[in-house]
């Protein structure tokens, strides 16, 4: 993904907003239309951004002009919207409305080359109509370095292959005494952001890192570190950036709210301009990339969890997968792990997986597996391939294998319950055997049939022995149509006791990951599900089909990564385990209100 705009040191502000354009637009019929342009200053640096505006007044649906072709400028178009006006007059009881359309087109220019630049005449076109807007003349200015500002750039490496994540910072130097105007911005233009064969990634903001010497001189400092990547081969000479501001120029005499002068700093506009910089792209060999390659370069480092390491076949197992390998990992992804063939052996694994969240030096993924077969003694090691750009060859990480007993499962059918299974089988006689442990015949094949008449049933004894199992069970059965009564069913009772099981376990939580066990727990009980390893995916569409709404849903989201994070992180960090069991204890109040 492509990110651009304008890098800031310090405190981030906007662009300086637009100038005012002189004079107010009068009462327009509403078939006319019209097109003015603005910009934010006439004098700019060469590279420094500033805004263009084109006010469009009798329509509020005009067409985007197209401003590709502008001659001396590189051009963003920065958003628009509707800047009608609307009046309402009442005289002598008549009601009128005047109604004035409008519409505000924004872009930002930055000019490429010094001298005095025009913007031409610009068509605007709307509902069939067209307006042009004025010329604009802009005088560009090659930014200079003083003997007080400075600006550095510098790469992690010059020489790197496609993909390969480069660090580029950018080091702002001035001589210490010299007021800048954070109040006002101060601006970074990289002419890489606009380079195709790059893409550009935030890695940090602006910081300040003290004082430092150069050439012989001590300044204070401040940086900003991006992070670039090719993406064709080639050498690349990189134009130096600018980095615009406002310093200090002695002070002004103004007057203050109730009209009394004040004294006050005077700020002018500096421009300076960085080194210039060259790389040189190498594209990947074709030699010896693994099958699975998807892209990935660098250094980079696989390892795993798995919970529970005890189940039947068919449970689900909750993978932990976690990255580790370049300074941004917000977009590294995990190759597919429906396509290694040495986990899918053994599990089913689906083909879709949850984006990773990024904790520390580690971007961690969560998978659910489940094992096919009850002789299945291990998860099998995860690979990622990857081309190891310092030693120019490609590797493949993997993880380690994790131990798994997978026990079996056998399906009860009713007439397994029941007794009620055909016969198929020849009736089997039972036979006596004189000599030893007799054999022994199981299932209902070896019963032989036998009738006892009432002619048998005259003794007392005999009757209690016969008329006795029958009452019992009528008083059994009575006993448990109660219990089934006062407990329609078996996950009523266990959805009644869930909140209360949730509040004494959530207590003795000390890690996130346990504050997600216990969540997990209740979940499991108001759902009818089983617990372990139970993961977001799971619950998400039970519980929209309870009403849950699509708020209530990320936030089960983020407590869900917050615990898994946990988990592969032993427990241990920056994590707020009060505000985690706060959150979840939060939560459950509100998802009672929906898992009656």
């Amino acid at each position: 993904m492509r990110r651009t705009g304008a890098i800031i040191f310090g405190r981030r502000t906007a662009l300086a907003s637009v100038a005012v354009i002189a004079g107010a637009l009068g009462a327009v019929r509403a078939e006319t239309l019209t097109a003015r342009a603005g910009v934010s200053g006439n004098s700019v640096f060469v590279g420094e951004p500033f805004r263009f505006q084109i006010q469009v007044s009798g329509s509020e649906t005009p067409e985007q002009p197209d401003l590709s072709g502008l001659g001396g400028f590189k051009v963003s178009f920065s958003g628009g919207g509707a800047n009608s006006r609307r009046s309402v007059r009442i005289i002598n009881g008549q009601r009128s409305e005047n109604v004035q359309l409008g519409y505000l087109l924004n872009y930002e220019l930055r000019a490429t080359r010094e001298g005095r630049l025009t913007i031409p005449a610009i068509a605007v076109k709307a509902e069939g109509k067209t307006a042009t807007t004025q010329p604009l003349v802009i005088v560009a200015q090659k930014p200079s370095e003083t003997e007080n500002f400075k600006l550095r750039l510098s790469v992690s490496k010059e020489r790197a292959y496609v993909g390969e994540q480069i660090l580029l910072e950018a080091v702002f130097y001035f001589a210490r005494g010299n007021e800048i105007d954070r109040s006002g911005g101060i601006q970074l233009s990289l002419p890489v952001e606009d380079n195709p064969a790059f893409d550009l990634h935030d890695l940090d903001g602006g910081q300040d890192r003290g004082p430092e010497q150069l050439e012989g001189k001590n300044f204070q400092t401040s940086r900003v570190r991006k992070v670039l990547v090719p993406t064709r081969a080639g050498s690349f000479p990189l134009e130096p950036a600018t980095l615009s501001f406002r310093s200090g120029d002695g002070f002004e005499i103004v007057r203050d709210f109730f009209g009394n002068r004040v004294r006050r700093p005077k700020f002018k506009n500096i421009a300076i301009p960085s080194n210039p910089l060259n790389l040189v792209v190498a594209p990947l060999p074709r030699e010896g990339q693994p099958a699975g390659f998807a892209g990935h370069v660098g250094e980079y480092s696989v390892s795993v969890q798995a919970s529970p390491s005890e189940v039947n076949v068919g449970d689900p197992i909750t993978l932990n997968i976690a990255l580790s390998g370049p300074p941004l990992l917000d977009p590294v992804e995990l190759p597919p792990l429906h396509e290694q063939k040495s986990l899918t052996a053994d599990f089913k694994v689906p083909a879709e997986i949850e984006d990773g969240t990024v904790n520390g030096n580690f971007k961690v993924f969560t998978q659910t597996i489940r094992a096919l077969r009850d002789d299945v003694k291990a998860i099998p090691p995860l690979e990622l391939a990857y081309f190891d750009s310092a030693k120019g060859r490609y590797e493949v990480a993997r993880s380690q294998a994790i131990p798994l007993v997978v026990r079996a499962t056998r399906v009860v059918t009713s007439g397994d319950a029941e007794g009620l299974r055909p016969v198929e089988a020849a009736k089997l006689e039972v036979q006596s055997w004189m000599q030893g442990i007799a054999h022994n015949y199981s299932g209902s094949e070896a019963l032989s049939k036998q009738v006892l008449g009432f002619s048998g049933l005259a003794s007392a004894g005999r009757l209690t022995i016969v008329a006795g199992p029958p009452l019992a069970y009528a008083i059994l059965l009575a006993v448990v149509a109660g219990v089934r009564r006062r407990n329609a069913h078996p996950e009523t009772m266990r959805a009644r006791r869930a909140m209360g099981g949730f509040h004494r376990g959530v207590s003795h939580a000390t890690t996130s990951e346990d504050v997600l066990a216990v969540f997990c727990r209740y979940l499991g009980d108001k759902l009818a599900m089983t617990s372990d390893a139970l993961t977001f995916r799971d619950v998400e569409a039970p519980l929209r089909e309870r009403g849950v709404d699509d708020g209530k849903l990320e936030e089960i989201r983020n407590l869900f990564t917050a615990g898994e994070a946990s988990r592969f992180a032993g427990g241990i960090g920056g994590e707020d385990v009060a505000a985690e069991r706060d959150r979840a204890a939060k939560l459950v109040k509100e998802l009672e209100k929906s898992l009656r």
